[in-house]
């Protein structure tokens, strides 16, 4: 992890059908029975944790179609709720096999929850650089006491690269199924603000929470 963590208090997440509230750590989930026969499926034989974890990344990064934002409408009883960025959980993802950043990074840590403890892996929250600036999720690996950027989005990349390099990754909030960190100081860019997650406005500037935009 990045220096200067402090925990932070489980957050409150409402990008879901009806309003439907959902802890953040709760889009995490190694013992999902999807997630479970999955994983099972294409770490088969892998017998190392370096094998396992590319093979995560692999099936994530390809077989998981990426879109920047996720649209989806419920209806119940005549009853519909519609969401235009939709955070979903990952069996959810398993099953329509499409996602976005943050989507596929939620899929990719709970596969890897499967082989490493919840010190060494993390979804992440943050910003890249990448030309125009703005939010994106990936995963963050520890092995070996060194820490790796692992990129759901690129399957043409290798699935671990080592975060002293990744430069264009500023990490601002950590999480898994057990624990929630933050970057002290450091906010999340849009387009993070659409997911209208409650939480964010704590991070957001007032003129993105406001609908003035500068």
């Amino acid at each position: 992890m990045a220096n200067g963590i402090i925990p932070i208090d489980d957050q409150p997440i409402a990008a879901t059908f009806f309003g439907e509230g959902k802890w953040l750590t709760e889009f995490i989930t190694p013992d999902a029975l999807e997630v479970k026969t999955l994983y099972d499926k294409i770490t088969k034989n892998r017998d190392t944790v370096e094998g396992r974890i590319d093979a995560c990344h692999a099936w994530v990064a390809s077989q998981v179609k990426y879109k920047q934002f996720i649209s989806g409408t419920i209806e119940i009883e005549g009853k519909k709720s519609r969401q235009t960025d939709l955070w979903m959980n990952p069996s959810m993802v398993i099953l329509t096999q499409v996602g976005n950043c943050a989507n596929k990074s939620f899929l990719l840590a709970s596969l890897l929850r499967n082989t490493l403890p919840p010190t060494q892996v993390h979804t992440v929250l943050g910003n890249l650089y990448n030309g125009k600036p703005g939010g994106h999720a990936w995963v963050e690996v520890r092995l070996n006491e060194r820490d790796y950027v692992s990129e759901t989005t690129r399957p043409d990349v290798p699935a671990l690269v080592m975060a002293s390099i990744a430069d264009r990754y500023e990490p601002v909030h950590y999480f898994n199924d057990k624990e929630a960190y933050a970057i002290e100081g450091r906010t999340v860019m849009e387009p993070f603000q659409n997911y209208y997650s409650t939480w964010l406005v704590d991070y957001l500037d007032w003129c993105y929470i406001e609908g003035n935009k500068r």
